[in-house]
């Protein structure tokens, strides 16, 4: 099994003074997040991770529908990189349990708040290996 260290608002998590772990599907959940939101490039160790989502959907003035197919097709590629990442870490010999592994992208959804034209709300839904639903969600805005 493999684990990460616990992420929650973007702040390291405590559990009774240690620093707390991730693992199964809420490390899948959590990597899904890290790839989605990180900047493509921001990592001048590993510019190839991350998505340029926070380019295609913040204060763009394009038409809706194409902003959402972009950020599709971004969140997408990243997700895919996620993958293969994985694929690296169990072919290295690394001990990956099914529940932190995509199988394959079921749906990334976008939609825009009818609320706040600024912001997106976003849905990202894979199927572990262990066959298993997991839906990663955030919300995307400019303000």
């Amino acid at each position: 099994m493999s684990f990460d260290l616990q992420v929650k608002n973007g702040d390291l998590v405590l559990n009774n003074g240690d620093l707390a772990q991730v693992s199964g599907s809420d490390k899948l959940i959590q990597d899904i997040l890290k790839i989605a939101l990180t900047a493509a490039g921001g990592n001048i160790l590993q510019p190839w991770y991350g998505s340029l989502i926070s380019r295609s959907l913040i204060g763009s003035y394009l038409q809706t529908d194409i902003i959402i197919s972009m950020a599709q097709g971004q969140l997408q590629n990243a997700v895919q990189t996620l993958q293969n990442l994985q694929n690296l870490q169990v072919s290295s010999g690394q001990s990956v349990t099914p529940d932190e592994q995509i199988s394959f992208i079921k749906n990334i959804s976008i939609t825009r708040s009818t609320v706040d034209f600024r912001t997106f709300n976003v849905s990202i839904q894979v199927l572990n290996r262990a066959f298993g639903k997991v839906n990663a969600v955030f919300t995307a805005s400019n303000t």
